[in-house]
């Protein structure tokens, strides 16, 4: 399966006006998912964002992100998907099938 990757600032701005996943707060940042598939050094969709206040998003990147999203017990493929299905962006809402079935058992 070839990964299709979508840019969308649109997608970006709307996930940067929810709250932090983590903490709630309102200083966030669209946080890409790297585990999510791009390949190394690569960054992923546009798809695979979630918010993260500035903190939260220093901390994704300073360890294995992996770890990071289990010592908070957050699945952020499944935050990602939630956040895309309500995008205002139409090409972020059709590209979730494509994106996100290699990461669930469909």
């Amino acid at each position: 399966m070839a990964y299709k990757s979508i840019k969308s600032r649109k997608h970006l701005i709307f996930v940067s006006e929810k709250p932090c996943v983590i903490c709630s707060r309102t200083d966030v940042q669209s946080a890409h998912i790297r585990f999510a598939g791009a390949g190394i050094g690569m960054k992923p969709s546009d798809c695979f964002v979630v918010p993260l206040c500035i903190d939260h998003h220093r901390e994704q990147h300073s360890m294995n992100e992996r770890m990071f999203w289990h010592l908070y017990k957050i699945n952020p493929i499944a935050r990602a998907l939630y956040y895309c299905a309500e995008s205002p962006d139409v090409k972020i809402r059709k590209g979730i099938y494509e994106n996100f079935k290699k990461h669930f058992d469909w």
